[in-house]
């Protein structure tokens, strides 16, 4: 709920502040955790939006300071030593880029892009994949009759920190680019600090590119009241998406995908189409709270969603679903891979280690490396499909009709929803979900709550979509009185509320 406490830390993860670390014991006690539907979050927010905003204009670089600072205690308030640890690799990602932003010698940079790229995915891979690895080493050496000689690892022993994901590309696309010549290196650090450790993007993105925040950040900062207006409405959204579709989603959902055995094959249906819809609403709906909350400071992030679920094929679905990591997964990996430039061969190689290593970097298990293999195959053969059809003109035409297009739709939405029964780590309740899918099983349980609820939120969500999709929505609000569109915003806070159940659910997006 919006105004319920957050957990410190999710399941299984330990409290790691020490006895001595008196000043992090309070950190813990009144600042937020990294979650935006929170009270803790909406005080410290107000506190520094008011003091963000107090500090003359002129005074830019002390506004920066203060959202630097109150990005360190955001993290910090979760775990102060791995807020440490962000700081630590930020500032020594901003002095190798500094350092080969002034070489000349082409074998000096590449070593520094190289240290740069190296440190920041030994990082990742030591507290995301060190126990993945771990404990397959240990299962593979005792299935073949050895002794491992070293215990598996469990989640008390592994904490993976808040969005290392999302930074640590941001980080690596910067070295990049400044490695390219195509951004300078930033000069000041408090600046590229504020960069990477941004409080609303820094958990779960959208993935930011150095050239495109850090030229806001050196902007004079003005009051706007149309820019609040933009970023109250984002966040409202956002909010609305995450209370009111996806917690309420995930009532159907998580108990099903969790046990799959015990459920028969339409309660298997019903709650993997509800997690289709729970996964869409949960991170988009943090990435528009995300959006939100930086207008609110003056600065513009890039979209993250553009309505996915209704897209015509898998290769429109990735331009629409997660933006900035598919836009980033193209320029860092797919193109410098060789792309689409050689055979028909190389490209399909090329997109199958893309997808691989997308699905990997949602986390260290073999339920992602599927989901993103998946997705590979799905955008061959719709490469391979799209060929056909181009050279059949009546084959094309009937695609093309407004029959066909719902067809396309609702055939990727089908594929999208099948490759989700992977995007859990426990692949052996994705093959029974998958076999209760497509074998009928009348046997087990059904949702132990009525469906109208469900079928009456994704029909909402339906309507939504095509309502914004026509272009309604765009021509009749900006002619709604203002009066009209406040108390359409505290509807949208109190349905909110309202429809929130009462079971706490973080972000999904958090984990990774």
């Amino acid at each position: 709920m919006l105004f319920a406490d957050a957990p410190l830390l999710q399941p299984g993860q330990p409290a790691t502040v020490t006895h001595h670390a008196a000043y992090f014991e309070w950190l813990h006690s009144v600042l937020p955790q990294p979650l935006f539907h929170t009270q803790a979050f909406l005080c410290f927010f107000l506190i520094i939006f008011s003091a963000y905003w107090i500090i003359p204009r002129q005074w830019k670089n002390l506004r920066v300071g203060l959202l630097v600072a109150a990005s360190f205690h955001f993290y910090a308030a979760w775990n102060y030593e791995l807020a440490f640890l962000v700081t630590g690799t930020t500032i020594i990602d901003y002095l190798l880029a500094r350092i080969m932003d002034g070489t000349e010698n082409r074998r000096g940079r590449i070593g520094l892009l190289v240290s740069s790229i190296a440190m920041n995915l030994g990082v990742l891979c030591y507290f995301k994949y060190r126990g993945f690895f771990v404990n397959e080493l240990h299962d593979a050496l005792t299935s073949l009759g050895y002794s491992a000689g070293f215990d598996k690892l469990t989640a008390l022993d592994v904490i993976v920190p808040f969005g290392i994901s999302f930074y640590t590309f941001e980080a690596i696309s910067y070295a990049v680019d400044v490695f390219k010549r195509k951004i300078p290196a930033e000069k000041s650090l408090p600046h590229f600090l504020l960069f990477i450790l941004f409080f609303p993007h820094l958990v779960a993105g959208p993935i930011v590119r150095g050239g495109d925040f850090l030229r806001q950040a050196h902007r004079v900062k003005r009051w706007n009241w149309v820019r609040v207006q933009v970023g109250v409405q984002l966040f409202l959204l956002g909010l609305f998406k995450k209370l009111a579709i996806a917690d309420r989603m995930a009532v159907f959902s998580d108990p099903v995908l969790q046990h799959p055995g015990a459920y028969n094959s339409s309660a298997v249906w019903l709650a993997t189409l509800a997690y289709a819809f729970r996964i869409y609403a949960d991170f988009s709906g943090y990435s528009d709270m995300a959006v939100g909350t930086a207008h609110l400071f003056g600065y513009k992030l890039v979209q993250n969603f553009n309505m996915p679920y209704l897209s015509a094929n898998v290769t429109e679905f990735w331009r629409r679903w997660h933006i900035s990591l598919s836009t980033w997964l193209r320029d860092y990996l797919f193109i410098p891979l060789g792309g689409s430039r050689g055979t028909p061969r190389q490209t399909n190689r090329n997109l199958m280690v893309t997808m691989a290593l997308g699905g990997l970097w949602h986390g260290a298990s073999w339920g992602y490396l599927v989901w993103g293999l998946l997705h590979g195959v799905y955008l061959i053969v719709h490469k391979k499909f799209h060929a056909f059809a181009s050279r059949k003109p009546e084959l094309d035409a009937a695609l093309q009709t407004p029959l066909g297009t719902a067809g396309r739709v609702l055939f990727t939405f089908f594929s999208v929803t099948v490759a989700w029964v992977f995007f859990r780590p426990d692949v052996a309740n994705a093959l029974v979900i998958l076999k209760k899918m497509f074998l009928p099983e009348l046997v087990g349980k059904t949702l132990p709550l009525h469906n109208r609820s469900l079928w009456y939120t994704v029909l909402f969500v339906l309507a939504c979509h095509v309502v914004v999709a026509r272009g309604w929505w765009q021509r009749a609000w900006p002619r709604v009185p203002a009066e009209l569109a406040g108390v359409g915003y505290a509807t949208c806070l109190i349905v909110s509320l309202v429809l929130a159940p009462d079971t706490e659910q973080t972000f999904i997006y958090f984990v990774f």
